[in-house]
């Protein structure tokens, strides 16, 4: 039983390789303009905000700070878009409407109910996302990008036969 373990403990070991695809750093799938305003953390975790200047497939320029794809940086967008919001509240509000608000629509359509809960929960969910202050990233350097890991080790002892398992995301 030992041995099926060890076995079973090592192959896993082995075939549980994390691999990231490289690709070829540049800025032509960025979604900004020049004039956009953009934030910019570096790796030491400076932050730069301010329009864009110049942006090419090679250079990003802000105010006078120049950017390459090399560079550790994570660019942002300051701000958060209400339709997302205002999705996830309807979504939210018409399966309410559907279940707990049924009730009250005895005498009535069940699609009243559902869409009356929807709407109102859907302004509630724009509501929240026109208070939040929140930044969208909409750029990642590879060297950048948060390191995703899995480690499993055999775990086996005179009383006790498994697998330890670390994940670091």
């Amino acid at each position: 039983m030992r041995s099926l373990v060890c076995g079973l403990g090592f192959a896993l070991a082995s075939s549980a390789a994390v691999v990231a695809a490289q690709t070829a750093a540049d800025f032509s799938a960025l979604r900004a303009r020049v004039g956009d305003e953009i934030v910019v953390t570096s790796a030491e975790g400076v932050e730069i905000g301010g329009r864009v200047t110049k942006i090419s497939p090679s250079a990003l320029s802000i105010d006078g700070y120049a950017f390459t794809p090399s560079d550790a940086i994570k660019i942002e967008r300051p701000g958060d878009s209400l339709w997302n919001g205002a999705a996830i509240g309807y979504g939210v509000g018409a399966l309410f409407g559907m279940t707990i608000g049924a009730e009250a629509c005895l005498h009535e359509s069940t699609w009243r109910c559902v869409n009356a809960g929807g709407i109102a929960y859907g302004l509630l969910g724009a509501l929240i996302d026109f208070a939040h202050q929140g930044r969208r990233t909409i750029y990642r350097s590879p060297s950048a990008a948060p390191r995703k890991a899995m480690r499993l080790v055999p775990d086996i002892g005179p009383d006790r036969k498994g697998v330890a398992v670390a994940l670091a995301f």
